[in-house]
């Protein structure tokens, strides 16, 4: 347990801006002697105070905060002034005068923690995938794994308010939160839920939603439709109306686990996976092979040979050739 307690992390607590763990750590550490319990209080005071102070103040923040600045660094260059205590009047002058600087300074740091907190308010986050996928942990607690080539954005802490928008493909593991829904922007599409789990695929203004556990709200325009567990929808700029569709299998998660385990997929389908997750052009020539089922372990890692020869190892009639950066499976 820390013997002393950052005032930053104190203020934050009294504000209701701690996290949780540090909410248990405060409590804690309040606990374990009298000498904490007061520190707490006497910076409570102090901040309740110094609030009051900045509320009434004729000063706008933006001026405030730069007069504080100013008052600080002179502080600084000034010699520190010893004052012996005694009781006579002017000496608890002197003491008064400390006390009400002390508390100044305190309703500077307090306009100025204002100001961070309005600057935080309206900063723009990004969060960018280039050539590798790449996995987050938002600050809500959601996680978000993104695929190669695709990027969020949202703005503020994500706390109160969880809104991104996206372009590319995702997967979003989301905390659940009732008072502040979790919702995704993408093209002209909303997607809104409390807590669960999906996918969002954007390509050519072409948006694909699909659902792995939970239910979430798809809207467009003026329509809107609910997908639970299993369930999907495509959705093409020309669309009029919303069709919800069954997801017939987990290939959309793909790159999300460093092995997808092929279980009977078609090879048509598996084929359309690789030629997006190596940036090759695969092609079936032979018709009669497109539906045979394919069940492989695939290595996201190893290169994509080794995918070629295990697709090619499970049905022996199958040739794969490579003309250029092409392949043909006859």
């Amino acid at each position: 347990m820390k013997q002393d307690m950052s005032e930053d992390i104190l203020i934050k607590y009294i504000l209701g801006e701690a996290s949780t763990d540090e909410g248990q750590e405060i409590e804690t550490w309040k606990r374990a002697n009298h000498a904490n319990a007061k520190k707490f209080e006497e910076v409570k005071i102090i901040l309740e105070t110094g609030k009051r102070l900045a509320e009434v103040s004729p000063l706008g923040e933006a001026e405030a905060w730069e007069k504080f600045k100013e008052k600080r660094a002179t502080a600084n260059r000034e010699p520190v002034k010893v004052v012996s205590i005694n009781r006579n009047k002017s000496a608890n002058t002197n003491w008064l005068r400390i006390a009400a600087t002390a508390i100044l300074l305190i309703g500077g740091g307090w306009i100025g923690y204002s100001l961070y907190q309005q600057n935080a308010a309206n900063r723009v986050v990004n969060i960018q995938a280039n050539n590798e996928v790449r996995v987050d942990t938002l600050p809500d607690g959601s996680v978000v794994h993104l695929n190669k080539n695709s990027g969020i954005s949202y703005t503020g802490t994500f706390k109160s308010k969880r809104e991104i928008t996206l372009t590319g493909e995702a997967f979003f593991d989301v905390t659940h939160d009732e008072a502040a829904p979790f919702t995704v922007h993408v093209n002209d599409v909303t997607i809104k839920d409390v807590g669960t789990a999906f996918n969002v695929k954007s390509k050519q203004r072409n948006t694909q939603i699909i659902v792995e556990s939970g239910i979430v709200q798809v809207s467009r325009s003026n329509n809107a439709v609910r997908l639970t567990r299993n369930q999907m929808v495509s959705i093409n700029p020309e669309d009029k109306q919303l069709k919800v569709e069954k997801s017939i299998d987990d290939l959309y998660s793909y790159y999300k686990n460093p092995v997808f385990n092929a279980n009977n997929i078609p090879l048509w389908r598996l084929v359309n996976v690789l030629n997006e997750a190596y940036s090759v052009n695969i092609k079936i020539e032979n018709a009669a092979m497109r539906n045979i089922p394919i069940t492989i372990p695939i290595k996201w890692s190893e290169p994509l040979n080794n995918a070629l020869n295990a697709i090619k190892g499970t049905t022996p009639a199958m040739n794969i050739l490579q003309v250029g950066n092409n392949f043909i499976i006859r």
